[in-house]
């Protein structure tokens, strides 16, 4: 606001000044040809008392004239727009800048990824959502657990099928989140080694890429007090010896296809307590980072609360990416994410379908360019996550999708 007042001040009073006040009534020195230019009623002055004036020095100063009016008059009506108009403001006050407009990640080479609401997918789901959005997916997502008790193998019958039935035959990469709702101890005891090894020779057998989210958000205090919602929170010493064992027994299988993701919650973020948890850098393959925008469900101040793109991501990839001595220098993905709609207590400018043009125009930019993969929550389940929760936000999310 400070700048455009400014600007239309400096030429709102360009008509106090001697030098302008000659150009309006008669003429104004060029100083790149060092000759008199005259402005429209300076010429007809000198038209009047008969003197004889180039034509190309009135039409000259003339122009200057109407230029300096056009942009007193332009700023002039923006200022007065931008002050009485309000929602404008909010606009601008509310969302966060960004450094590409387009809104678009078709240069990013980014792949698009999503959760479809299946276990494992299916290939009706996948192909309901890839005609939703109008172009075909790089990955697809799926989550698997598995306990003392009952230990699934890896569904390579349902995943053929996605493979023969699928309407697109795109390639794309399988992404699965592995859920172990077992005592972290017994993993790297070896109490499971039987199951971790049929699964990594399936794996193997597989022979395509498969992304392996193990044990994911493994971070919800750092309190470990049996309050957790996973079972294998906040035990950071016993969390990483389970993860290395794991990635051991599939590296001894010869599941060099199997790609390890290291994803925390994109809480807490600070390196203090993330290191605590990190496997090193040779048993990860991918970092990543999960968060939701859940709105200002509760209309109180704080979580939950509208959260923009960097309001979510913005601390955890900092902390990535600025210690690569720690972390390494991997490429980074979002292993879930998506937004509420806007309810009654957000604020004007707050509202999904904006969310996801500026999640798109961050998640391209130049500040987030280690992040190569995400992945959608494509799920009407706390909230709508949908990408079709409404028309406004499928629309949003196809035009971010342009061209990619």
């Amino acid at each position: 606001v400070g700048v455009v007042i400014k600007y239309t001040y400096s030429h709102w009073m360009f008509f106090d000044r001697s030098e302008s006040i000659r150009m309006i009534y008669s003429s104004r020195l060029d100083v790149r040809s060092n000759s008199t230019l005259y402005s429209f009623p300076g010429c007809l002055v000198r038209i009047f008392l008969g003197q004889l004036i180039a034509k190309n020095r009135c039409l000259a100063g003339t122009y200057i004239l109407m230029k300096k009016l056009f942009i007193w008059l332009a700023t002039s009506w923006l200022t007065l727009i931008f002050i009485t108009n309000s929602s404008l403001a909010d606009e601008v006050l509310l969302k966060p800048k960004s450094d590409n407009p387009s809104g678009t990640i078709a240069d990013s080479k980014i792949q698009i990824g999503a959760f479809v609401g299946r276990n494992p997918p299916t290939s009706n789901a996948m192909n309901t959502f890839e005609n939703l959005l109008g172009r075909n997916l790089d990955s697809i997502m799926w989550f698997q657990g598995w306990d003392a008790t009952d230990q699934p193998a890896f569904p390579k019958p349902a995943l053929d099928k996605v493979l023969s039935d699928r309407t697109s035959k795109s390639p794309f990469v399988l992404h699965l989140t592995w859920e172990p709702a077992v005592d972290l101890k017994d993993i790297s005891r070896g109490l499971y080694d039987a199951y971790l090894k049929a699964y990594a020779t399936d794996l193997h057998a597989w022979g395509k890429e498969v992304r392996l989210r193990f044990a994911h958000e493994m971070i919800q205090d750092n309190i470990f007090d049996g309050k957790e919602t996973y079972r294998w929170q906040d035990q950071p010493k016993d969390y990483v010896k389970a993860f290395r064992h794991v990635h051991d027994i599939f590296k001894k299988a010869g599941a060099s296809n199997t790609k390890f993701i290291w994803c925390p919650n994109n809480t807490p973020f600070e390196v203090d307590i993330l290191k605590q948890y990190y496997p090193g850098k040779e048993y990860v393959d991918w970092l990543c980072m999960d968060g939701y925008n859940w709105s200002n469900s509760d209309g109180k101040p704080g979580w939950p609360d509208w959260a923009w793109f960097d309001d979510i991501f913005a601390n955890i990839y900092n902390t990535f990416v600025t210690n690569p001595d720690i972390f390494g220098d991997k490429p980074i993905m979002i292993g879930e994410f998506a937004s509420c709609e806007a309810g009654p207590n957000d604020l004007p400018g707050q509202n999904k379908a904006e969310w996801i043009r500026n999640t798109f125009d961050r998640i391209s930019s130049k500040d987030f360019n280690k992040i190569k993969a995400f992945y959608w929550f494509q799920i009407n389940k706390e909230c709508d996550w949908r990408v079709n929760s409404s028309t406004a936000a499928q629309k949003a999310f196809k035009a971010a999708l342009e061209n990619k």
